[in-house]
């Protein structure tokens, strides 16, 4: 069970979040149920990547003042030293808040070529790490995420229709 200090909106990891309204009777386990269904499926069918959808209790808070609500864990079969991201659906009132925040890190190849990449297009450290990684894994690795990231967004959104 995951648990953060702060909202997930505040997580550095933060990766997209929205705010559905007129949902009173909307239960966020329910939701989080369907976007575990759903995403595998769009992104097995549509895609061909298979992901773990993982339906999960997440906590946010202090001890004192915690708030805990559905969410679902999402990683790529077959790539456990691969990121994944968290959704988190919780709502107040007749608010669902749904939040996507990274968890764990990307494969060191994906950190090795974000760290040439900060150094600059001119700098040797930065030009000799680039060509001792993999350009196609990382590559595939980023387009995994962004279509992770797309098929959730186009889920969720899909809702408020």
């Amino acid at each position: 069970m995951p648990k953060y200090s702060k909202p997930l909106a505040q997580n550095p990891f933060h990766q997209w979040g929205t705010r559905i309204g007129g949902a009173a009777g909307i239960d966020p386990k329910d939701l989080a149920d369907k976007l575990a269904e759903e995403v595998k499926d769009v992104m097995s069918n549509n895609f061909g990547i298979d992901v773990n959808a993982t339906k999960t209790d997440v906590t946010v808070g202090g001890l004192f003042n915690s708030t805990t609500f559905p969410g679902v864990s999402f990683t790529f079969k077959g790539h456990t030293d691969w990121a994944g991201y968290l959704v988190g659906i919780n709502k107040k009132a007749a608010i669902i808040t749904v939040d996507v925040v990274q968890q764990g890190s990307p494969s060191k190849a994906v950190q090795r070529m974000n760290e040439a990449e900060s150094k600059g297009a001119f700098s040797f450290t930065g030009a000799l790490q680039r060509a001792m990684t993999d350009q196609d894994a990382v590559e595939t690795e980023r387009m995994y995420y962004g279509t992770l990231l797309q098929v959730i967004t186009e889920v969720v959104n899909g809702w408020m229709e």
